[in-house]
């Protein structure tokens, strides 16, 4: 009986139904207990044959869809027996994954490709030959790329340090450099300073590297990788001096996605110091870079203009633009974006005075922070939420956020957050709390350069004074407020200012 016959009948008795008829004909079962029935009464050894057949049939009709059909491919020569074809394609089913940010489907993959590697035991003969070596960086590798976004940075960590060794075996340089890139960018974002050990072992490999690649692009990477984690949770100033230094020999190079992150960075780190023509040219760079690149590629450089659209004053730019890239960067799982545009989005609307939004976006950043062990954004983002519920007249508490803060060295992050505490006094009339908090907090951004910020607090301690019946010493707070608004030409903001000096301790209400 010929297949086509045994088509017609089958579905003559109910079991299939047509599916497709162009561009070729396709027919389903008509239901899921049907398909199991039938392939449940095949034998093992013919269940293994028709999946070889299977397999053999796509990669012979759809080479061109190979990347596509990996999973597929990678499950029937599982069900096949054949372990290394069905390990190759569900590594390239998770790079496939990964490149469209399909990221828990690619993290599986590799996870897969691990477990059967792991069944299938030694190679052929005993023999751990380069190929068998290589599989397994391979997968190390996208386990830990791919599971970044949502596993702590310790889990990362075990999966990269276990296969250096092979990697090291290879001695592919491209290979070793991935893997080293991952860990320093990975301790640094859990909140490890630059001259931790592990961080100055990987830092050190990379340099190697680049001498042994001859690449100038990468021979920048250990200085821009310190300078954007200066930025983000040490000295600004030290960070900016960096990058300057590093960013245009990394833009040399083929990866556009850490090239328009560094620039992004410097960007945020210019505009912390308030030099806000350098920070929008620096965005506008990133945003040129990335257009070469890749969605993350892009989101970063979309955050970092948002930033620098905020600390400028411009809220009403600020507002769309981070509200955009929180949306993106959650539905493709890219959480450092998430938290990042989250603390962008909250404190805009914090400052708008919108407080259930704030409060929403921030805590959303906040719960992805904790669910990934990023000390590096946690507690700026616990810290505004504790001050937009206090504003809507729920508790808020900044202990452990400034235990955090302090315990990984971010100074600004530190004084942020202080400043964000004596705002919370001030709602609750403790105005020596208040003051003590604006004092020292005032006096890291000053130590650190961070003039918009320092402009803010300094405003919002001049007018805590002045609300504590304290004139006398409001004045001199608010002039200091006003010089480093005039200063950084953020003219809106000083003509609050000189409006609230000019009146004394008459309060004002500004929309």
């Amino acid at each position: 009986m010929s297949g086509d016959i045994q088509l017609e009948t089958l579905e003559a008795k109910g079991l299939i139904r047509v599916a497709a008829v162009q561009p070729e004909l396709e027919y389903l079962f008509r239901h899921a207990l049907v398909q199991d029935a039938a392939y449940e009464s095949l034998l093992k050894q013919e269940r293994r044959d028709l999946h070889a057949r299977v397999a053999a049939a796509l990669e012979s009709l759809y080479p061109e869809r190979r990347s596509e059909l990996a999973a597929v491919l990678a499950m029937h020569f599982e069900q096949a027996g054949n372990t290394d074809q069905a390990v190759a394609y569900l590594i390239e089913a998770g790079q496939y994954g990964y490149r469209r940010y399909a990221i828990h489907e690619a993290y599986d993959a590799f996870v897969r490709a691990s477990r059967l590697l792991e069944e299938a035991g030694p190679a052929a003969g005993g023999a751990d030959d380069a190929a068998r070596r290589r599989t397994r960086v391979q997968i190390g590798l996208g386990r830990a790329e791919t599971g970044f976004s949502f596993r702590s940075y310790d889990e990362t960590a075990r999966d990269l340090l276990a296969i250096v060794p092979e990697a090291e075996a290879l001695g592919d340089p491209d290979l070793l450099l991935q893997i080293h890139v991952n860990l320093a960018l990975g301790a640094l974002q859990s909140g490890r300073p630059p001259d931790d050990p592990d961080v100055t072992r990987s830092l050190a490999r990379i340099e190697a590297l680049a001498a042994t690649l001859e690449d100038p692009s990468v021979a920048a990477l250990p200085m821009a990788i310190v300078g954007m984690s200066q930025v983000f949770a040490g000295s600004p100033r030290v960070g900016v001096e960096a990058l300057e230094a590093s960013v245009p020999r990394l833009e040399r190079g083929l990866d556009t996605i850490g090239a328009a992150f560094a620039r992004g960075a410097l960007a945020i780190g210019q505009a912390i110091l308030g030099n806000f023509d350098a920070a929008m040219e620096a965005a506008e760079n990133a945003k040129q870079v990335a257009e070469r690149g890749d969605l993350i590629a892009q989101l970063d450089a979309a955050i970092a203009e948002s930033m620098v659209r905020s600390l400028r004053g411009e809220l009403d730019l600020a507002v769309p633009l981070a509200r955009d890239c929180v949306e993106r960067a959650e539905a493709t799982g890219a959480t450092a974006c998430v938290m990042a545009s989250s603390w962008i989005l909250g404190d805009a609307f914090h400052r708008l005075g919108q407080f259930p939004e704030a409060r929403a976006v921030l805590q959303r950043g906040t719960e992805v922070s904790s669910l990934v062990d990023r000390k590096v954004w946690r507690p700026t983002l616990t810290a505004w939420l504790g001050t937009t519920m206090a504003a809507l007249g729920e508790g808020a508490d900044f202990a452990e956020a400034l235990e955090t803060a302090r315990s990984i060295g971010n100074r600004l992050g530190e004084a942020q957050i202080l400043a964000k505490r004596a705002e919370v006094a001030a709602l609750r009339k403790d105005w020596d709390g208040a003051a003590a908090d604006f004092e020292a907090s005032v006096a890291i951004m000053e130590a650190e350069g961070a003039r918009p910020y320092l402009a803010r607090a300094l405003q919002a301690w001049g007018e805590t004074m002045r609300a504590a019946g304290r004139p006398d010493d409001a004045e001199p707070v608010l002039r200091r407020s006003l010089a480093v608004f005039e200063e950084l030409g953020l003219d809106r903001e000083a003509q609050i200012v000189r409006t609230s000096l000019s009146v004394g301790g008459t309060p004002l209400t500004f929309d």
